[in-house]
């Protein structure tokens, strides 16, 4: 694959680059007049790495978290196999060494005592379990698995896929969840409980009248009458008062209601970033190149952005009251998209074609299950070049013409032409 596609992307929106390069997240709005992030969401740890993989690896960094859990499995491992060398060196010597082979077994024998069985013990079978399944989420999880699942066959099959991005139009979905807490079913009755005794202390503590009757025993008997299940035992419109994010309370969802942002027409400005070449380029002969992409949605103007905001005003107003809380999310989606793209060059090297059978999917899993992902991962990385493309879609406000938009009495800054700054 060659440098064409981003030269070929980044005649975009001026002055978005120096933004894009401050937002780590997979997707974001923002305003174009102004430059402000007004929202960003999804995929930040993969961004945030790539980010700040050179200044990682300089520092041995690289990792870390899959290095960490090979280690504790790796111990395991060992531990293990210390436990077996002990047993077989203990067997020896009690079964008393031959004549023939005593000194070779000897020799042996001191070298596991100074190497295998002087390494630290990991014998807790709980920890070796969980370090196991957060060792294969992780390797499920990190991104070079995620290039190899999306692997594209050549630069012309690339090209395709990224304009059939530009040409869709963005779905920018909103979403509301009204909720309240109610005590769990194990801790109302406790109250209730409590409360029938607390009531019954009440009662038997009253002082008594001439007549041997309680002065209140008429509201103590209304009392009691309405004191089970209605009383102590909290429903809804009680319970909407418990403390919320408690371990003795439950999230009841009331409602959940979607909506789409409707506007008059999306421009299309998706710009590519800067071409980092592979560690082992120096020939020029790279197999691979990565390709992280991110979605930017762009309010063009000031009736853009408040149209785009009374919108959702309107709808947080009337879904979001229906309950006691709600939670309210932004989604910006475009169809076909895939965050990572492996792109692979078609060159007629035959190193490349032996690093092609290498690098996939299969490989990595066999790797990963033979404790080597980490290894597998910098030698996988040292042979692709790494290009950010950022899928634009400028968005303008539903029925607005642009004569709207000036004023009748023009500002000194509405007069002077908008300059973008490049820092």
């Amino acid at each position: 694959m060659n440098n064409d596609l981003g030269a070929g992307l980044n005649g975009g929106v001026p002055g978005l680059g120096r933004i894009g390069a401050s937002i780590f997240g997979e997707s974001a709005l923002i305003d174009r007049e102004t430059g402000r992030v007004y929202w960003e969401c999804g995929g930040i740890t993969n961004t945030l790495y790539e980010s700040f993989a050179p200044k990682l690896d300089q520092f041995g960094a690289e990792h870390a978290q899959a290095t960490l859990l090979t280690l504790v499995i790796t111990l395991a491992f060992l531990s293990v196999l210390s436990g077996w060398l002990q047993k077989g060196i203990n067997s020896y010597y009690n079964n008393g060494p031959s004549l023939t082979s005593s000194q070779t077994i000897t020799v042996l024998i001191i070298l596991a005592e100074w190497t295998i069985l002087k390494l630290p013990k990991i014998e807790n079978k709980w920890l070796v379990l969980i370090s196991l399944i957060l060792y294969f989420l992780e390797s499920y999880n990190c991104s070079t698995r995620c290039y190899l699942a999306n692997a594209v066959s050549s630069s012309t099959e690339l090209d395709t896929y990224i304009d059939g991005l530009r040409r869709e139009q963005p779905i920018v979905s909103w979403k509301v969840k009204t909720f309240h807490y109610e005590l769990r079913r194990v801790f109302a009755v406790t109250r209730m409980i409590r409360s029938l005794v607390c009531n019954l202390k009440k009662s038997g503590n009253t002082p008594k009248d001439e007549e041997g009757e309680s002065p209140s025993s008429s509201s103590s008997t209304s009392i009691s009458s309405q004191t089970p299940l209605q009383f102590a035992l909290p429903k809804t419109a009680i319970s909407r008062h418990t403390a919320p994010m408690s371990i003795f309370t439950r999230k009841v969802i009331t409602n959940e209601v979607s909506e789409t942002y409707q506007y008059a027409s999306c421009t299309d400005s998706t710009i590519a970033g800067i071409w980092t070449r592979a560690q082992d380029s120096d020939d020029g002969a790279v197999p691979f190149t990565k390709i992280a992409l991110s979605k930017l949605l762009v309010l063009a103007d000031r009736r853009s952005r408040e149209d785009y905001f009374q919108q959702q005003s309107n709808f947080v107003t009337r879904y979001g009251r229906e309950d006691e809380f709600a939670e309210f999310t932004t989604n910006i989606e475009v169809t076909g998209y895939r965050p990572r793209l492996l792109v692979t060059r078609s060159l007629p090297h035959q190193q490349i074609k032996t690093y092609t059978k290498l690098f996939r999917l299969s490989v990595f899993w066999i790797f990963t299950f033979l404790g080597l992902t980490v290894p597998y991962r910098i030698w996988f990385k040292r042979h692709c070049d790494f290009l950010r493309v950022t899928v634009v879609k400028e968005t303008k406000a539903t029925g607005v013409a642009d004569s709207y938009l000036r004023s009748w009495f023009p500002s000194h800054a509405t007069i002077q032409p908008k300059i973008w700054s490049k820092k």
